[in-house]
């Protein structure tokens, strides 16, 4: 009961003043979580989770920084990735695990507005964000692999998951190991192996965070039947080794690969891998022998990636190990051997152009006349060198930067997303391929459009520098409905939604996404076949 007070207020107009006072100041110090209400919890075999709410109701929630394997240090440093244990209680799931080991990212400033990521060796985090808990609710399930070249990036880049969980998907986000430690490759790696293999451990870590999904997404409201993979650059290159290794069967049933597959090239030799293992080992003043992986491992993390950026020719990737993977990514799609499942791939019309951009500290050569460019094709594709050159050529030092990005942005991207697409169909399966071409405005109008952009749309979350555009909002929005629909569906389709028909071989064409959406001649598609025929050789020669 509230006391009178003779002020020519009633009693009842003070308590609804009083009632007032209090839901404005509930209202300013709750956020996304209600006053009172208890935070999000998910039950898992290993123990219990506590989450945050997010999004738009109280059914939103995120679990961050949940480990999915055992810390990868000490003896467990070079090792396929171990259970994670359970524990007692509640574990708080409310925080980003640290990222890799890397050394930090000149893109950094610009993807996420910050210097450096905050790293540690144990770093085998994932996170979930769902739009409904409820374990029957069968969502779709999205598990984003990160880009970075392998040797860096993490689970919160680009921030995804805040965006499309409302879409109604789950969404996941993993790390993986980077650099020397998620790929390197050592004679007593592979000796004390039982499967005589060493290197692929950033591979061994996103299979193992799949075997994760699969036995723990129901208890987020997601259909562990219905994952897709999706990712950029060499996290989409990764996804194309998952759908060639046999390890990786089972474990999603859609893919997309944005900017990055694995059947224009072949991968390295476990044997060429190990050299370059030893030369690290010797370069640190090492042998290599089991006393020179013992004191390896004894290394600071830190130390370790410091070192290993210092050997410059050295690139960390997946390679044939025997175990991973049998035969080349390349061949096997070749002979159609790979998972079954459809998958939207493609490329953006001007990827290389930020690599050697200030926007993101670039340094990539770049020949500026007609001389340099033939000494670059020269040194790249040795005898074949004046072919390419024809493919792409030149008159004057004028037309070289021009003819130099068309070239190496299909070489590296474009041919391969199309090689892609077209073995696919070739096996009886759906593929869709896109060409994204947006041009931004700015500084960026010169770079077209360049490699990642399109995870900026994907994620609504823009570069520090960018400049919004009016039809910003209408590309993000089909981009971000055509995924949801292929990971609801298998098919980049609905009502509301421009036409995107399948790849054929017999009619090949690319899905536009820019100013304009629809179907579109793929971008110097006579050109690329320049790059197909410097590949049939090399694969008619490991098929033997």
């Amino acid at each position: 009961m509230f006391a009178s007070i003779d002020i020519g207020v009633t009693p009842v107009k003070i308590r609804s003043m009083i009632l007032a006072v209090l839901a404005m100041l509930l209202a300013g110090s709750q956020g996304n979580q209600a006053l009172g209400e208890s935070p999000p919890r998910v039950v898992l075999q290993a123990g219990t989770l506590e989450g945050n709410q997010f999004g738009p109701s109280t059914k939103y929630a995120a679990f961050l920084g949940i480990q999915y394997a055992a810390p990868p240090v000490g003896n467990l440093r070079w090792r396929p990735p171990q259970p994670s244990g359970s524990w007692q209680g509640v574990r708080q799931a409310t925080r980003y695990g640290p990222a890799c080991p890397q050394l930090p990212s000149p893109w950094l400033p610009e993807m996420l507005g910050r210097k450096q990521m905050r790293t540690d060796e144990a770093c085998l985090y994932l996170n979930v964000w769902t739009p409904d808990l409820d374990r029957h609710a069968k969502l779709p399930v999205m598990v984003w692999i990160h880009g970075g070249g392998n040797v860096e990036g993490s689970q919160e880049w680009p921030p995804l998951g805040p965006t499309l969980a409302t879409h109604g998907v789950v969404v996941v986000t993993i790390n993986y190991r980077l650099g020397v430690l998620g790929f390197l490759s050592h004679p007593a790696l592979t000796e004390e192996s039982l499967h005589h293999a060493s290197g692929n451990y950033g591979l061994l870590d996103q299979m193992a965070a799949l075997r994760w999904v699969q036995q723990n997404i129901e208890q987020f409201g997601g259909d562990p039947q219905r994952v897709t993979v999706f990712g950029a650059s060499s996290g989409a290159l990764g996804i194309c080794d998952l759908m060639a290794s046999p390890l990786a069967n089972g474990l999603f049933q859609r893919a997309i690969m944005q900017s990055g597959v694995c059947v224009d090239s072949l991968a390295p030799l476990l044997a060429g891998a190990e050299a370059s293992g030893v030369r690290i080992a010797e370069d640190l003043g090492l042998g290599n022998g089991i006393d020179a992986l013992a004191k390896l491992r004894a290394i600071p993390a830190d130390e370790l990636v410091r070192k290993a950026a210092d050997e410059k020719d050295v690139d960390f990737n997946p390679v044939v190990d025997g175990w991973v993977f049998h035969q080349q990514p390349a061949l096997i799609f070749s002979q159609g051997d790979q998972a079954t499942v459809p998958v939207i791939v493609g490329s953006n019309a001007d990827e290389v152009s930020i690599f050697d951009s200030p926007l993101v500290g670039g340094s990539s050569y770049r020949p500026k006349s007609v001389d340099e460019y033939r000494q670059w094709l020269s040194r790249e594709f040795h005898s074949h060198a004046d072919a390419v050159f024809a493919a792409y050529p030149v008159r004057t030092d004028a037309q070289v930067p021009t003819a130099f990005r068309a070239m190496d942005t299909d070489y590296q991207f474009g041919f391969g997303a199309t090689l892609l697409a077209h073995e696919m169909s070739a096996s009886g399966q759906r593929a869709y391929l896109y060409t994204f071409t947006n041009v931004g405005a700015g500084q960026f109008a010169a770079l077209g459009a360049f490699h990642s952009e399109e995870s900026m749309f994907l994620s609504k979350r823009y570069w520090t520098s960018w400049v919004n555009s009016p039809g910003d909002a209408r590309l993000s929005n089909t981009i971000i409905d055509y995924w949801v629909q292929f990971a609801k569906a298998g098919k980049p389709s609905s009502p509301g939604l421009p036409q995107w028909p399948a790849y054929r071989p017999s009619e090949p064409m690319s899905q536009e996404l820019g100013s304009h959406v629809g179907q579109m001649p793929i971008p110097r598609r006579a050109k690329q076949g320049i790059f197909e025929e410097l590949l049939k050789p090399q694969l008619q020669r490991i098929k033997k």
